[in-house]
C-alpha cells in the first residue's frame, strides 16, 4: 500500500514538473494522470503535452517548446460557437511542409475539440506552426518549437 501511495505522489509531481526554456513558460514533459482535476487552459487555441478527457489542454501542460518524439496536442475552445463548425489543423515544419493534417466537425454544444500532431520522432528540430482553419478560413497560427 505504501508503494502505491508513493507512486501516486511521484506521478502527481511529474505532471506538475517542467522545464523553463528561457521563454518564461514552463513546458511539462508528462501526460495527465487519470483522476487528477486540472484547470483547462484559458487560451482559445492551446498547445500542450496532454489533453484531458473533455478535450482541453490542461493549464499545467501548456507550452511552446516540445521534445521531439512525443505528441503535441492542440485544443480548440468552441464553447462560444453558435453553429456546427469544421475545424482543421495543419502541423507545418520549418520549411513550410505540412507534416500532419486533421479535420473534424465540432457539433453545437461542444466545449473543446482536441487535435494531435501524432508522433514527432521524424520531425525536424526547429520552429513549427499549427495552423487552425474553421470552415476553410485560417483563424489562428500557433508557433512552437521542437527540440
Amino acid at each position: 500500500m505504501r508503494s502505491g501511495i508513493a507512486l501516486g505522489a511521484l506521478l502527481l509531481l511529474a505532471v506538475g514538473c517542467g522545464v523553463d526554456r528561457g521563454s518564461g513558460k514552463t513546458t511539462s514533459t508528462a501526460v495527465a494522470v487519470a483522476g487528477v482535476v486540472e484547470e483547462p487552459s484559458r487560451e482559445t487555441f492551446a498547445l500542450g503535452t496532454a489533453v484531458s478527457a473533455n478535450g482541453a489542454v490542461p493549464q499545467q501542460a501548456t507550452g511552446e517548446t516540445f521534445i521531439r518524439g512525443g505528441e503535441v496536442f492542440l485544443s480548440v475552445d468552441v464553447q462560444s460557437a453558435s453553429t456546427e463548425q469544421t475545424i482543421e489543423v495543419r502541423w507545418i515544419d520549418p520549411s513550410g511542409r505540412v507534416l500532419h493534417r486533421d479535420a473534424r466537425r465540432a457539433p453545437g454544444g461542444a466545449r473543446y475539440v482536441p487535435f494531435s500532431s501524432g508522433a514527432t520522432a521524424q520531425w525536424p528540430v526547429g520552429p513549427h506552426r499549427a495552423v487552425v482553419l474553421i470552415d476553410g478560413r485560417t483563424v489562428s497560427e500557433k508557433l512552437f518549437a521542437v527540440i
